[in-house]
């Protein structure tokens, strides 16, 4: 199901005050679309919509990045983020392009305008909250969900990401919460570059650099800004080393990390699981 829609109001929805409850009252598509039309090319993405969706109840809306060697089909499998969403949740997977060498990648700015373009088709096919858009990814997909939360904040609610690094994030469009998980012991993506991101997020958030531990945490958190703060940044420097087969892997999706990301998404001002009239 190929879909292109094409609003007026994509500028102001994105850079502006979020619009929420666009599509609301509407009965959803007998099917989900598995492409979206971007500056002119089709691009696949997996939409995973709650089997109980209500067309009169905000969701919550989760795009998830995909690494360099992992499709977005098989990203959805090990992510774990469906089965743990804390609210009414839609998570949108879209699938990054291949180089020369068949390895997935991301272009910056370039797929900046894919994010765009999700949010803009599932707004106007479902009841999705625009105050509530987060971005998820771990790897090349946490770096490029990394950077999208800077030139998209304003758009952006909450920033889940696992061994990822950032580009460039210079004027940021707003501030953005942020959950940070990294091994130190990461050598495919180097803790300086987890590092960067959580400075970046700070400063993004005016929050100083002092933290308190999360007590009873697996993932070593630490939160930066008080419990009452907007937009918090969580920083994870984690020791999942060992895999499930007893590999050692420093720069893997450790196991509970889909729950964790849902559950700090749902910690963030909730006030959308209510049904509307």
């Amino acid at each position: 199901m190929n879909v292109r829609i094409t609003s007026a109001l994509l500028t102001l929805f994105l850079f502006a005050a979020p619009l929420a409850f666009a599509r609301c009252g509407t009965p959803a598509p007998d099917k989900p679309p598995d492409l979206v039309e971007v500056d002119g090319a089709a691009r696949g993405v997996i939409v995973a919509v709650p089997p109980d969706y209500e067309p009169t109840r905000p969701h919550a809306l989760v795009v998830a990045f995909h690494g360099r060697t992992n499709s977005n089909a098989e990203v959805r499998r090990y992510y774990g983020l469906e089965g743990d969403a804390r609210e009414p949740t839609i998570v949108v997977y879209p699938a990054g392009k291949t180089d020369r060498s068949g390895r997935y990648v991301w272009n910056i700015p370039t797929d900046f305008n894919l994010f765009d373009e999700i949010v803009e088709v599932m707004s106007e096919l479902y009841c999705v909250d625009g105050e509530r858009v987060f971005v998820a990814g771990h790897s090349l997909g946490a770096s490029f969900a990394n950077t999208l939360a800077c030139a998209r904040g304003a758009a952006i609610r909450g920033v889940a990401t696992v061994g990822g690094g950032i580009g460039p994030s210079r004027d940021c469009s707003g501030p953005v919460a942020a959950l940070i998980l990294h091994n130190p012991r990461d050598r495919l993506v180097p803790m300086r570059e987890a590092l960067r991101v959580r400075n970046a997020r700070l400063a993004q958030n005016g929050l100083s650099p002092g933290s308190v531990p999360l007590l009873k945490d697996p993932f070593n958190c630490r939160r930066y800004g008080t419990e009452e703060a907007e937009n918090p940044v969580i920083w994870c420097p984690h020791a999942a080393d060992v895999t499930a087969r007893g590999r050692f892997y420093p720069h893997q999706w450790p196991e509970g990390t889909g729950a964790a990301m849902m559950a700090f998404f749902g910690t963030l001002d909730d006030h959308s699981t209510a049904a509307l009239p």
